[in-house]
């Protein structure tokens, strides 16, 4: 038998296998598809589906199809910032605006918005509001397509859709669902004033459960061509930062994460809920983990971005010219560099550019700006967290140069660990697929 782990990406949908003693089968990956409406860009839950069952059939008969059956299935997908609408049939009526996008005006009262920005509010759902999240979204729809409205049965994440087209069963899991603001971080019900306030149903969102939980029995027919085991099972994943953070920390136990992409999200796990009045100050979001009563503060600066701004102005796309500039002997007198917290107004400032700078000054500026101000943000929610930092791990592609790892130690002045997981996200939910089912029919023994 053999176990699959699925992650949803914003570009990739990647999948891996994970045999019954515990070793890992190949990485396969595809395009996670888009579709473009108004010059928006929108992700379909249907049509991620097809591609992704393709992918897992394809993937059963060749990586796999040594391994015998397949047993169970866990899934990490993109933040539930991404949702669709589905009709009581399960059929996605209404598409995902990616949440890179949004939309040409507010469909949220200025009132509203202040609300769900409050520090009162965020002290029930962990998260400040923003335009991507479901308050927006959901207002838009029941504004611009009213005729859609009245038919939206449930408002669900691609975790959740493809669990249901897999389980027949609707789920959303804790690590997830609370982004929606509707949800309170503590009790994990539906918070009624919130749902009252937008007008909207508590059924929207379906049952809530935790990483690790059952969902249900995989569907006969539901994945073509793929053989299963008696009784293969769906076990509850989620958000993919948790999966991947998940997956690192059982190889390299740690309470501080950083995972670079396009984004640099700074995560800090704690068993203590975060001082809420400071933690909404420093524009952190707050979820739940993989544990039971376990918290994460997350936050996200767009170094990726930056980084490859910097790239392409400065060295026509040549990474190893900008990182080879990163460690050299300089000075950057009188260069201050600012992140734009709105990105409408930038991605970032640089300030007092003399005559002479250097590639190399404008560089080491910007990336001790960044090194810094993400060290002063782990300091804080260490410090709210109650947790003292012994470590951090640190993941994704550009932390893997040697360059980028040296600079972060310097300004850390902290021991730094580099995650050797090439795909931490699609590895942790397949690790969770086997150990979630090992525990399921009582073979602990195996873990």
């Amino acid at each position: 038998m053999w176990f699959l782990g699925i992650d949803i990406g914003t570009t990739h949908i990647k999948i891996v296998g994970i045999r019954e003693d515990g070793a890992l089968l190949p990485v396969r990956k595809c395009r996670t598809p888009v579709i473009s409406r108004d010059g928006l860009t929108f992700h379909d839950a249907q049509a991620v589906w097809q591609t992704l069952s393709a992918l897992i059939a394809e993937y059963s008969q060749s990586e796999a199809t040594a391994c015998g059956p397949l047993a169970a299935i866990s899934i990490g997908t993109f933040g539930q910032e991404e949702s669709v609408a589905v009709n009581s049939s399960g059929d996605v009526i209404y598409p995902s605006l990616a949440w890179w996008e949004n939309y040409p005006q507010a469909a949220l009262d200025v009132e509203t918005h202040q609300w769900l920005d409050s520090q009162e509010h965020y002290a029930v759902s962990g998260m400040r509001s923003r335009p991507n999240q479901s308050p927006e979204r959901l207002s838009w729809i029941r504004q611009h397509h009213r005729d859609i409205w009245q038919h939206i049965e449930q408002w669900v994440d691609f975790g959740s859709y493809v669990m249901w087209r897999l389980t027949g069963e609707w789920r959303a899991c804790s690590s997830q669902v609370t982004h929606s603001q509707c949800i309170d971080l503590k009790s994990m019900r539906p918070h009624e004033p919130t749902l009252e306030k937008l007008g909207l149903r508590p059924e929207l969102f379906a049952k809530i459960a935790d990483t690790g939980e059952c969902c249900g029995e995989i569907r006969a027919g539901s994945l073509p061509g793929v053989a299963l085991y008696p009784g293969a099972s769906v076990f509850i994943g989620g958000h993919d930062q948790i999966v991947g953070a998940w997956a690192v920390q059982s190889h390299q136990p740690t309470n501080v994460f950083d995972s670079i992409g396009t984004s640099e999200y700074l995560m800090v796990l704690t068993p203590h809920f975060p001082d809420t009045a400071i933690a909404w100050q420093l524009g952190v979001d707050i979820e739940r983990t993989w544990q039971p009563g376990e918290y994460v503060m997350g936050c996200a600066t767009p170094s990726g971005k930056i980084i490859q701004t910097l790239a392409e102005l400065l060295y026509q796309g040549d990474y190893g010219l900008l990182f080879n500039d990163l460690l050299e002997e300089g000075h950057t007198p009188g260069l201050s560099v600012s992140v734009n917290e709105d990105e409408g107004l930038g991605l970032f400032s640089l300030h007092h550019l003399n005559a002479g700078v250097r590639p190399a000054d404008v560089v080491q500026a910007t990336l001790n700006h960044i090194a810094d101000r993400a060290y002063r943000l782990l300091t804080h929610m260490c410090e709210i967290g109650g947790i003292r930092p012994q470590d951090a791990v640190l993941m994704g592609s550009l932390f893997q140069r040697q360059e980028m790892l040296e600079h972060r130690k310097r300004r850390w002045q902290m021991p730094l660990f580099v995650s050797k997981l090439a795909e931490p996200v699609a590895t942790g939910a397949a690790t969770i697929a086997r150990e979630s089912w090992l525990i399921a029919t009582n073979q602990e023994d195996r873990l």
